[in-house]
């Protein structure tokens, strides 16, 4: 009843305490609209009542919130070139696990290609339907058709139903028989509903990548973000940036009608595209149009793309001086005091934070904590936010009167000496930046060794690796025409590596291949040091009393448990643990 006989007062008091309850992340007239619109929804499903009256609705608009709409960018393919390339080039963009390098850049792919939302994320090996086609124009060899999605090969999990087809290049011999026309190469059943994009997981011998658990949606944003930021893209980059690129390429394709564009959106009709996906940015050259004129349709493309903001100058983060800053503000200063003196009093009381965990006061500490954190975040932000407008009002003036005096253009700093690209990166950068040949098999042997290089590099976890190409040299690279870089060959430590570790050692790391050589080899500090690492980042996730391998390259014992492990390890390896 209280929701059918809704008032004008009881809305404006329930708004105005959301306002004040979330007046440090509402800004926006347009969220605010949305909180509006669900509630009208829920109040529709529960009684049955029609839209909330109109003029209520306008009375409880304004708030002094930002009214302006907000932007739209667009990702085409040129600027998700420029993407791809600092996602493999760039040593700013880390990772846990490789393979989530090379996720993310199938994700970018699809997201253009298809048009998808993050939805995109649920997809799974049953959605990959592989099929050999035949050649429309006569050729000897079949046309290779992935729909529904495309897929990585991935000989280490041996997808494909076919016992012995284990590599791409057996794929790319194949030939479709006679009197048919395609040849389906179907995937195994086992692996039908594994998804195809998964988050990484750790694990007693390392981080792997999970078997059944999908990359999560805030996991995609967060790294779009930090790529474009990398790449210098002045608007942030995300999943749906890609998702009305690909609506405009279908928009303005000759060869799909309107209804296949909203088909393959997913829209009802072509109001939700206008709505939702049409970019704000006018791309077409509408003087021109009047005029009656030929349209400069490159260049009007190149002045709505992201492309065209890209500046590596642009500062991405607070230096220590700004951080500082944000320490002596009021309110962090408060939370921080705060926070301070629960800590001292549950520790002078109790001992330790840990131990009160599930009380009330440990619940006060948590709640004291993560204000403080948050207010922290909120403050950085808005400076870092203020910085960057400050660079944009100043930076142009400083360029533009650097060439009147005839001075030289700012450029970025070098590349520290140990900011190299690592060689497994260098072998994939090898085979996807280069030009396709008109030679059919030439073109099957470049696919056939991105797709090696690509499989090769997803085995590798992050870490500190033989360095041999600098990202600077690397763009010379690719500027001198691809010019094939040489790649160092290291040879395998698991067969040296001494069965007598040192004291200081971590055998699970000695053990990991996937591992770079300087991390395998490392020697902790001291032996305190050492059995922190093997507590949190291995023995404390394998299961108790579950069976175990000895990581040792060399040892092939199974044990009982990780108390036998420990055992094992001190008297025959000579590490404690």
């Amino acid at each position: 009843m209280a929701l059918k006989g809704i008032s004008i007062n009881v809305l404006f008091a329930f708004f105005d305490w959301l306002l004040s309850v979330r007046k440090d992340r509402l800004g926006a007239a347009s969220t605010l609209q949305t909180y509006q619109n669900v509630f009208c929804l829920v109040r529709k499903k529960e009684t049955g009542c029609l839209e909330i009256d109109p003029l209520i609705k306008s009375q409880m608009n304004g708030h002094g919130l930002r009214m302006e709409k907000k932007k739209k960018p667009i990702m085409r393919a040129e600027d998700e070139f420029e993407l791809l390339k600092t996602l493999i080039l760039s040593v700013e963009i880390a990772f846990d696990h490789e393979r989530h390098r090379i996720q993310l850049g199938l994700i970018m792919q699809l997201a253009g290609i298809t048009g998808n939302r993050p939805a995109l994320l649920g997809v799974c090996y049953k959605d990959i339907k592989i099929t050999l086609l035949p050649d429309p124009k006569g050729g000897e060899l079949p046309r290779r058709l992935v729909q529904e999605y495309q897929g990585l090969t991935r000989r280490e999990r041996d997808a494909f139903a076919a016992p012995e087809l284990t590599s791409p290049k057996q794929l790319f011999r194949f030939r479709i028989p006679s009197g048919q026309k395609q040849l389906p190469v179907p995937l195994k059943e086992a692996i039908q509903h594994v998804p195809l994009f998964r988050r990484s997981k750790p694990t007693v011998n390392g981080v792997r990548t999970s078997d059944d658990e999908a990359l999560s949606d805030s996991t995609l944003r967060s790294r779009m973000v930090t790529l474009g930021s990398v790449t210098g893209m002045e608007l942030p980059t995300g999943p749906y940036t890609f998702r009305r690129g690909s609506g405009e390429a279908l928009d303005n394709s000759s060869f799909i009608s309107e209804s296949q564009r909203n088909l393959i959106l997913q829209h009802h009709n072509s109001t939700v595209f206008l709505k939702s996906n049409l970019s704000r940015y006018i791309t077409g050259d509408t003087g021109a149009a009047y005029r009656g004129l030929e349209p400069q349709t490159a260049l009007m493309r190149l002045a709505s793309g992201m492309s065209r903001t890209i500046d590596r100058r642009r500062p991405r983060k607070l230096d220590a001086a700004q951080r500082a800053e944000v320490d002596r503000h009021p309110e962090v200063r408060l939370l921080r005091r705060r926070q301070k003196t629960l800590c001292k009093l549950i520790r002078e009381k109790h001992g330790s934070i840990a131990s009160m965990k599930g009380t009330p006061v440990y619940d006060q500490y948590q709640k004291a904590y993560h204000a403080h954190r948050n207010m922290k975040r909120r403050q950085e932000e808005a400076l870092l936010q203020e910085v960057k407008a400050r660079y944009k009002r100043e930076q142009l003036v400083i360029d533009i009167q650097r060439q009147l005096k005839g001075l030289p253009s700012t450029e970025l700093e070098m590349a520290k000496a140990e900011d190299y690209v690592f060689v497994e990166r260098v072998r994939v950068i090898d085979a996807l930046f280069t030009f396709a040949t008109p030679s059919p098999e030439e073109e099957c042997r470049r696919r056939v060794e991105a797709i090696n290089a690509l499989t090769a590099l997803c085995r590798l976890q992050e870490g500190k690796r033989p360095r041999c190409l600098k990202p600077s040299a690397l763009d010379s690279k690719l500027e001198r025409d691809l010019t094939r870089p040489s790649v160092l060959h290291l040879p395998s430590l698991s067969d040296s590596i001494p069965i007598k570790c040192e004291a200081t050692q971590c055998i699970f790391r000695l053990g990991c291949e996937a591992l770079p050589t300087e991390t395998r080899l490392k020697s902790f500090h001291s032996r305190g040091d050492l059995k922190k690492h093997l507590h949190r980042k291995h023995l404390h996730h394998h299961p108790d009393g579950q069976p175990i391998a000895c990581p040792h390259p060399r040892c092939h014992v199974d044990l009982g448990s990780t108390m036998h492990l420990q055992n094992h390890v001190e008297l025959v390896h000579k590490t404690p643990t």
